[in-house]
């Protein structure tokens, strides 16, 4: 099964978002192919846009592994992501990672 996740950055967490961003990215790229594709969401569509959280899209086996998954993520056990982030069961139809 599939999970968009939306995980909202708390206020005023650049610096701490950048000083753990290496550790964030290791951690995630160490789950091998369950992610899908990842990146920050943005403050904005401008070029000096600033991120403001991170967006995912995983495959698991259900929402209970998707939430362990994301308790051990750096930006959650340093308080960086506000509280619970958003997780949304999806079924992908389209797109050029997909092998069906």
């Amino acid at each position: 099964m599939y999970f968009i996740i939306f995980a909202v950055d708390r206020p005023d967490m650049l610096e701490k978002r950048l000083e753990h961003r290496q550790r964030h990215l290791d951690y995630w790229l160490a789950q091998g192919d369950i992610l899908k594709v990842a990146g920050a969401m943005l403050s904005d569509d401008g070029s000096d846009a600033s991120p403001v959280g991170s967006s995912f899209l995983l495959e698991a086996r259900d929402e209970e592994a998707v939430r362990a998954l994301l308790a051990a993520d750096p930006f959650m056990t340093e308080g960086i992501f506000a509280e619970r982030p958003i997780i949304q069961p999806v079924r992908p139809a389209l797109g050029s990672w997909r092998q069906d």
